[in-house]
């Protein structure tokens, strides 16, 4: 089994309790559990003490576990930072994630101010706003007139997958 396999290459690795550790993606290909029990002893050898760089193609796992990031794009550094930092350098690319109890003709939407850009995600919408909470009125307003209930409504920020696009698709770089 991998995950067997991943965990003893990284008890290997920690016989001699190095003060440093160089890991390339411990979880990929992981089952679920493997992976969670993995990130799980990662956090507590570094709660130790002990250093670890990751290089990994999971935005998620460098959010939960990496206290700084940096984004290689063509084997260059485009931006280190915190991951919360790195998230506020694109702002603008905020989101609200809306559903509601019915369907009905999307373009409509199209009516509402401050809506960059929206798109169906299956039974959800996604709006791109620079402004979301100042949008939210407008929504609910929206679905009054349309007698839609919003079933669900969440402001959601950039994530670090969101920053790595913009960065590589981009080619910005952030100094920190």
């Amino acid at each position: 089994e991998t995950g067997m396999k991943q965990r003893l290459l990284i008890s290997l690795a920690l016989l001699n309790n190095p003060e440093i550790l160089f890991l390339d993606e411990p979880t990929g290909g992981l089952d679920v559990k493997s992976a969670i029990m993995i990130r799980e002893k990662l956090r507590l050898i570094n709660k130790d003490g002990t250093t670890i760089f990751l290089t990994t193609h999971n935005m998620e796992e460098a959010n939960k576990l990496c206290e700084r990031v940096a984004i290689i794009n063509h084997g260059k550094i485009s931006a280190i930072d915190t991951p919360e930092k790195l998230k506020l350098t694109i702002e603008k690319l905020r989101k609200i994630i809306v559903s509601f109890d019915r369907e009905f003709e999307i373009q409509a939407l199209s009516s509402i101010p401050m809506i960059a850009s929206f798109r169906e995600l299956g039974d959800k919408i996604e709006l791109q706003t620079s402004s979301p909470g100042k949008l939210i009125p407008y929504i609910v307003d929206f679905s009054r007139e349309k007698k839609l209930n919003i079933v669900n409504l969440n402001v959601v920020t950039p994530s670090l997958e969101d920053v790595f696009i913009n960065l590589t698709e981009g080619k910005k770089k952030i100094e920190s």
